[in-house]
């Protein structure tokens, strides 16, 4: 029997980038009897019991369940545990069997960076005991598994490289659709949210600097990036809030895309998704720093937030190639999470 430390997907936001990489994961052995462990501090003060086809989820508190949780643990033919926040819900796992951690990024620093030293310490602690005691971890990018190299010294071939992909089936997005579709050359996209990383300021200055192009703010603050734009005279811009099936045809209809990512770790580990979409479907990213991930070491191609704002910008040909040029390292990016998504799954049937 598999125990994941996990909310399940169908009980959880299943648009939520941590609880798409569970049920990706899942999905390598929806076949198989399996258990969820879905584990609080504050809550699930009584056991809540849920059967979803051959997965048992339990929903327990951390400390009134103590003993329930360690009976799943003992029993259990692997223990597979999702980011170092379940590490610590799942703490005696790490001495009762030896788990699969699945770490989804770099928690103890992001915590610093949110300005919360306490459990920054705290969650250095528990990571610092998941990736010495597991049997497997499993990074995001291959930047991340450096980072933890450095930070522990752990260098395990048993390690596994998954990049969180979002799942794009759209048949709008077959290769000659993509690379031969009309898109205006002086438009530019923005698909997101209004959160500090994504730098919203900056790209709205920028696209109050550059007035002779037409700017596409899709986000679910579509309201608030829109007073943004206002007051910042941006000179010609939609914001709008649009469902997901609508987004790739903005793309398709755009050149340039907006992904300012500082040049810090968080960002310099991750995969986030909306710089694959923007490859995946031909938008060229507008980028403040290009060592977001493991995109830099593929050879993907961008435009810096500097050359945009000046004008100095590649001709229609050399777009083209580039255009080319992502939509291979997207593919590249794809055949290795299969291969390495394979190998997992071979190693959590092996019991």
């Amino acid at each position: 029997m598999i125990v994941f430390v996990a909310p399940f997907p169908a009980l959880s936001d299943e648009k939520d980038g941590f609880v798409q990489r569970i049920a990706s994961i899942d999905s390598l052995v929806s076949d198989l009897p399996r258990v969820y462990l879905e584990i609080s501090l504050r809550r699930f003060w009584t056991i809540r019991h849920h059967y979803y086809g051959k997965a048992i989820v339990l929903q327990l508190n951390a400390f009134r369940h103590f003993f329930v949780i360690t009976s799943w643990f003992k029993k259990a033919s692997s223990v597979y545990v999702h980011s170092v926040y379940g590490s610590l819900m799942a703490l005696p796992a790490y001495w009762l069997a030896t788990p699969i951690t699945d770490l989804h990024g770099v928690v103890p620093e992001e915590l610093t960076f949110k300005g919360k030293p306490w459990r920054a310490r705290l969650l250095n602690l528990v990571e610092r005991i998941a990736l010495r005691r597991s049997a497997t971890v499993v990074y995001v990018t291959s930047a991340m598994k450096q980072h933890f190299h450095l930070k522990y010294g752990r260098n395990s071939a048993a390690d596994r490289i998954i990049s969180i992909l979002p799942k794009i089936t759209d048949e709008r997005g077959q290769s000659e659709n993509v690379l031969g579709s009309k898109r205006h050359p002086k438009t530019v996209i923005y698909a997101g949210g209004l959160q500090p990383w994504q730098n919203v300021p900056l790209m709205i200055d920028a696209a109050a600097a550059t007035p002779k192009f037409r700017f596409i703010f899709l986000s679910g603050e579509a309201e608030k990036l829109q007073r943004l734009a206002i007051v910042s005279n941006v000179a010609d811009f939609t914001c709008i809030s649009v469902e997901p099936e609508q987004v790739p045809d903005y793309y398709l209809s755009c050149t340039y895309g907006f992904v300012l990512r500082d040049p810090v770790l968080l960002n310099q580990v991750a995969c986030p998704t909306k710089l694959v979409e923007y490859l995946h479907w031909g938008v060229i990213p507008i980028v403040l720093t290009p060592y977001i991930g493991d995109f830099a070491s593929l050879g993907f191609a961008f435009v810096a937030i500097d050359e945009f704002r000046s004008g100095n910008l590649p001709d229609e040909n050399k777009v083209a190639r580039m255009r080319i040029n992502n939509r291979e390292v997207v593919e590249r990016l794809r055949a290795t999470c299969e291969s390495e998504l394979t190998k997992l799954s071979q190693e959590l049937r092996r019991d």
